[in-house]
């Protein structure tokens, strides 16, 4: 029997599933969205608050924000060692603490009634603590002495005004909140976006039951204001329709002890296929009012010549094209070029880079000038399929101390990549800094994410170690990927290369990046490599550099202990291959201030597999 008392007038109706085996449900079941969408049976509940008889529930409001001291700066080769030792516990992972009797045997009943209210899969109700939850299942605990307990499970809500700055603060709308163990993160072509993990309370937790629509719609064609018989504001807060048009998704590494880090975090805007009926807009629909016309494989289409140099005009080749932002001596676009990408553009302030730059990517214009200069050009020209941009980092980094007269210059190139995307429109945008950003400067992390979000975007984030994508050095970069409207949102590339006991290609050395530079390479000067070089202790030359930077980087010489490093080798280390040339002054800092092109290749041949599946070319081909 279940507990009967004055706030409870219950009735049960067991599924007949259950009625014939009851069985324990797992705590961390996981459903599929495409599995859940036709099943849901969406009803217009009333808002009405109801009575939950137990007032001993944890109205905790749920805290993003990590407390981290501004004075913990430190090199890349030690950011690892300190984000693991770091305590999310302000993090609201999915409770695992939210039934003590978790263990005890529980069965799914059909639906649940109380006090004249009926709980049951596709209802929406509002906690104590200020959070909804879109009902998946109730369960049904029995107790001892006929205590029984009723539980809901299903997806877990958060109002964007409680998202601090990550999110824009809209009147009633939600964000889907999924928390995901990194061993259960789907590895599938879009990770992430089609497994919602349950969230569980218990039945006192309950405030009120609500109306939540799951939509990808634009927020201003909603007409969230102008609801039927409400006439406030305050009033459409507690009992006006709610939206939900995007998912808060992060991915948790359990480190030692209890404690647990988040390794990826990612907002997608929800699909026409997780919508509700009747509050969706076909993915074509959504890019073509984005962006206008796009050509599935790509915008570029040229002719191969054949092997006696003729062009033969029924052969064309498919390419997405691709632009530079901030582009420096091209470290980002000679990994684009590798991944297949047609190169059309890259501009940079720097002269001296630009003029590297330019000697190495003939089919690109190269702009040595500002962001607002480039700008300047008629959008038409500009336009491409996939936009790269990485304004100046270094006020980020960690290893920075003191500030400096540019650092405004510097903060402002970060949100000059908004009116870079409002020109050029592309159905992609990477950007790339530091891995300081998300611990020391989580306020413009946000902030940039936020002005994703607000034009449509999706947005992926994650800092990568380089090592991992055969780059010879202790490296780690933050990496941000973000999809346009209608578009699909592409998955970090996996890592390439590990420990012997990985199955996966051997970490590459120093030994490996310069060993084998024939002795006439361009920028291979050993001589000047030696001149006014101080011995030093020898280094294993079977390990990793470190990181190099636009001074080299400390430590970074020769093994031997004899020389410096060439500017061969250093760009050898940075995965330059040995056809990119560099010219003018101030080559080291060229190099050191590159993304490497092995990182660079890694993530947009992911990109460009993911463009394919979403333009029908199944299977996903390089160019």
């Amino acid at each position: 029997m279940v507990r009967r008392s004055e706030d409870y007038e219950p009735m049960l109706i067991l599924s007949d599933a259950v009625e014939m085996d009851v069985t324990p449900i797992p705590r961390s079941a996981f459903v599929r969205t495409e599995d859940l969408m036709d099943d849901i049976t969406y009803e217009s509940d009333d808002s009405a608050t109801i009575s939950a008889g137990d007032d001993s529930h944890n109205r905790a409001i749920l805290d993003f924000e990590r407390n981290f001291s501004s004075d913990d700066y430190m090199a890349d080769e030690d950011f690892d060692d300190y984000v693991t030792a770091l305590s999310l516990s302000s993090i609201p992972v999915q409770r695992e603490e939210a039934s003590p009797a978790a263990a005890k045997q529980r069965s799914i009943i059909l639906k649940y009634h109380a006090n004249g209210k009926c709980y049951k899969k596709g209802k929406s109700v509002e906690l104590y603590d200020g959070t909804f939850l879109k009902i998946q299942q109730v369960l049904l605990l029995q107790g001892d002495g006929g205590r029984d307990e009723i539980f809901l499970q299903g997806w877990h809500f958060q109002r964007n005004e409680d998202m601090e700055s990550l999110a824009p603060q809209r009147l009633n709308e939600l964000c889907l909140i999924v928390d995901l163990p990194v061993d259960e993160a789907p590895q599938n072509t879009n990770p992430m976006t089609n497994i919602i993990p349950l969230y569980e309370v218990r039945l006192q937790d309950v405030k009120g039951f609500r109306i939540i629509r799951l939509t990808n719609c634009n927020y201003a064609n909603m007409n969230v204001h102008t609801q039927r018989g409400v006439t406030s504001e305050d009033e459409l807060r507690r009992e006006g329709l709610l939206f939900c048009r995007m998912k808060y998704i992060r991915v948790l590494e359990q480190g030692q002890g209890r404690r647990t880090r988040v390794v990826e975090e990612a907002i997608l805007s929800l699909t026409a296929a997780e919508a509700d009926a009747g509050f969706s807009v076909d993915a074509n629909t959504l890019r073509l009012r984005w962006r206008g016309g796009t050509t599935p494989g790509g915008s570029y289409r040229g002719y191969q010549a054949g092997r006696a140099g003729v062009v033969d005009l029924e052969q064309s080749r498919q390419q997405y094209t691709f632009g530079d932002g901030f582009c420096g001596a091209g470290g980002v676009s000679r990994g684009a070029l590798q991944a297949g990408l047609r190169v059309s553009w890259g501009y940079d302030k720097c002269a001296k880079a630009m003029q590297t730059y330019r000697l190495n990517f003939d089919t690109a214009v190269g702009e040595t000038c500002e962001v607002a200069h480039f700008l300047t050009n008629n959008p038409q020209d500009i336009r491409v399929d996939i936009m790269h941009a990485s304004p100046p980092c270094q006020t980020f980094s960690p290893a920075k101390t003191v500030a400096c007269a540019a650092d405004d210059d510097n903060e402002a190139c970060i949100f000059s990549v908004l009116q870079l995307v409002l020109a050029v429109r592309p159905r992609v945008v990477t950007m790339e800094e530091t891995a300081g950003l998300p611990e020391r400067h989580k306020e413009f992390l946000w902030a940039t994410v936020h002005t994703f979000i607000e034009h449509g975007y999706s947005v992926r984030w994650k800092v990568l170690n380089c090592k991992d994508y055969g780059v010879p050095q202790t490296r780690k970069r933050l990496v941000m990927i973000a999809s346009g409207p209608g578009e699909s949102l592409p998955p970090f590339p996996k890592p390439s290369h590990g420990p012997p006991e990985s199955g996966l290609l051997p970490y590459r050395t120093i030994h490996d990046a310069i060993s084998s530079i024939p002795p006439d390479t361009p920028d291979h000067d050993l001589n000047r490599a030696s001149r006014s070089f101080i011995p030093k202790s020898p280094l294993d030359p079977h390990s990793f550099a470190k990181t190099i930077t636009c001074n080299g980087g400390e430590y970074n010489y020769h093994p031997s202990g004899l020389r410096s490093y060439t500017h061969r080798e250093f760009a050898c280390m940075q995965t330059f291959p040995l056809e990119h040339r560099f010219c003018g002054v101030g080559v080291v800092k060229q190099i050191g201030n590159a993304v490497p092109p092995m990182l660079a290749k890694a993530v947009f041949r992911e990109i460009v597999k993911d463009l394919q599946r979403t333009d029908g070319f199944r299977g996903g081909r390089s160019g």
